[in-house]
């Protein structure tokens, strides 16, 4: 891929320090995921077990379609704009254009395949709209992380929350249901993916977008092809349980699975802040010994923090979920706690993972997240059935310990060697 002749008009903007980025993005996820956990607990408690369960399965279709609307190009995008700031684009975002559309093709057939008298229909046709245009916010993002330049990520992504939270909110308290709860959704993200793309054409050049980008870069399918299955392999891990529950098990073993999923959403805040941070900082060193600190500096005190949370968690998960969630949810209790515990592990890997991709371990990346996505599911299959929510949380607890050694093990493998690009 050959880069555009630098700007005449002076320098780019000098890059933020981790720790700056680290703070901004903080800020950001506490506000977003906030609302967020707010909006959750007030469906939750507005629709019940059963009506938040049909609204959960449609929100985890919308959710999937949107993550796997990813295909690896989000990192890739973010790991070329922080090699090169003015690296060209143009090719992915079509690329990106045409894989959404796909998506959205899928979602229309399993909104089908729910039934013209089911509510799960019109919930899975707005929620994957929702979500494929979050999707594309999201590959935005990607591009201000790469020129760290956190605060136009963390302006789009509280305007998306806090758009959501309030025609969210308002949609069920005017009695609207979960309809009008999907519907202040897709206005929420419409409005965030509007100011994304023109903060987007601010910071870029035109020819970014266009003619110099028209081919992909060379080496893209090599490289973006293994981070594809992981982009798919992903979200079925976080996803899969609520979809075979959905299939296998009750709405009430729906419903409490997905309150289950918006507490270990908010703990997942942690991670996502330290791999905004520390990614391009990463990719933008060609030092060893500075990646292996790195790297370890990050497991080890994300593996700290998820133990905290654990214990917390096995402390006081049964009156946090009578309070946030009400007494209906009290099946809830044991499934958040094994589901804590599997983040001991699954902390750290949110922030080491994409490290296998910077120094070109993307093939046994994808390997470990496909094994353990199968794992999950042929235990699901058995433990859904038996023991319901709890069974599916127990099983992911075991596939997630796997998941991390292994890439413990590769990235210990190719220790002497993270300096190499």
């Amino acid at each position: 891929m050959t880069s555009p002749a630098p700007r005449e008009d002076g320098p780019p903007p000098p890059r933020r320090s981790v720790s700056g980025s680290m703070a901004l993005k903080t800020v950001s996820d506490l506000v977003s995921r906030g609302v967020r956990m707010v909006l959750a607990v007030v469906a939750a408690r507005a629709l019940g077990p059963a009506g938040f369960g049909d609204y959960s399965y449609a929100f985890a279709v919308g959710f999937l379609l949107g993550e796997l609307a990813d295909l690896g190009l989000h990192i890739y995008i973010a790991r070329e704009v922080a090699r090169d700031p003015r690296a060209p684009i143009g090719a992915l975002v079509r690329l990106k254009l045409v894989v959404t559309l796909a998506a959205a093709g899928v979602g229309l057939v399993v909104g089908l395949l729910a039934g013209a008298g089911s509510p799960r229909r019109a919930l899975v046709w707005l929620l994957t709209a929702a979500w494929l245009m979050a999707s594309f916010v999201e590959m935005l993002n990607q591009v201000f992380r790469g020129h760290q330049r956190i605060e136009r990520e963390a302006m789009v992504a509280i305007t998306m929350a806090v758009a959501s939270f309030g025609l969210g909110t308002a949609a069920l308290l005017s009695g609207l249901g979960a309809l009008g709860l999907a519907w202040g959704l897709v206005a929420g993200h419409l409005l965030a993916l509007a100011l994304a793309v023109g903060l987007a054409a601010q910071l870029l050049e035109r020819r970014q977008w266009s003619s110099e980008g028209a081919a992909l870069p060379r080496g893209f399918l090599r490289e973006a092809g293994p981070l594809a299955v992981v982009m798919l392999a992903s979200p079925l891990y976080f996803q899969i349980d609520l979809l075979m529950l959905g299939w296998m098990s009750t709405p009430q073993a729906v419903g409490d699975m997905s309150a289950v999923q918006r507490v270990i959403g908010g703990a997942m805040l942690l991670p996502g802040v330290v791999r905004a941070a520390v990614f391009p900082a990463f990719v933008a060193s060609g030092s060893a010994s500075a990646r292996r600190r790195l790297a370890a500096r990050t497991f080890v005190g994300l593996m700290a923090a998820g133990a905290l949370l654990c214990a917390a968690m096995w402390w006081i998960g049964g009156p946090l979920v009578r309070l946030v969630f009400g007494p209906e949810y009290a099946s809830a209790v044991l499934p958040l706690q094994l589901l804590t515990t599997a983040l001991v592990w699954m902390l750290p890997e949110f922030a080491i993972g994409p490290m296998l991709f910077a120094t070109g371990q993307q093939r046994p990346y994808a390997a470990l997240w496909v094994a353990s996505v199968l794992l999950i599911a042929a235990g699901n299959l058995w433990a859904v059935p038996a023991h319901g929510a709890a069974g599916a949380a127990a099983v992911k607890l075991v596939a997630t310990f796997g998941l991390v050694a292994g890439e413990v093990f590769v990235l210990w493998r190719v220790r002497d060697h993270l300096g190499t690009r």
